[in-house]
């Protein structure tokens, strides 16, 4: 009984394995932000590319996210705030924690936007900001609308425990 790597608080069969296994497709955008996250965790470069279309999927270069998914010491994920405001469109705000190949802990924010077709939702564009400051695809950086996270607040992804003790 493994917690899930996306910081749910849930246990992985519980929670991003259905989606994973392709079991089940995921219910909403914020699931199918989680269970990528928990992909990269995993480098199933698969899953990524199968659950992306549109811009995101154009520039899909799996041999370098696997690089990526695999040289990086995933630390956790916080998500800021997820969003619907179409019943095929989603929006989630999220900060993906890592530690690259040499050790340097570097953070991924990013607002991503997902289409749902067919009954399944999709990755389909996200406006990335990293840690050297450097941005994704000449998109521009996301403003932060909400506060950072103390330590000692309740950890965002719902798990009910302190953010330190959890995703932090």
């Amino acid at each position: 009984m493994t917690t899930c790597p996306c910081c749910s608080g849930k246990t992985y069969q519980d929670c991003c394995e259905p989606y994973l296994t392709l079991n089940k497709p995921a219910p909403d955008p914020e699931a199918l932000m989680r269970s990528r996250y928990t992909a990269h965790t995993l480098a199933n470069v698969e899953y990524l590319k199968n659950t992306m279309k549109d811009k995101a999927a154009e520039h899909f270069d799996p041999v370098k996210t696997l690089r990526f998914a695999k040289d990086s010491e995933w630390q956790g994920l916080d998500v800021v705030r997820s969003y619907q405001p179409f019943p095929t469109t989603g929006y989630v705000e999220f900060v993906a924690h890592y530690n690259d190949a040499k050790g340097r802990h570097q953070h991924l924010h990013e607002l991503s936007e997902f289409k749902l077709e067919d009954g399944q939702w999709y990755y389909v564009d996200g406006k990335k900001e990293t840690a050297e400051g450097h941005h994704h695809h000449g998109a521009q950086p996301v403003r932060h609308a909400t506060p950072k996270l103390g330590r000692n607040d309740p950890c965002s992804c719902g798990s009910g425990k302190k953010y330190k003790k959890c995703c932090g």
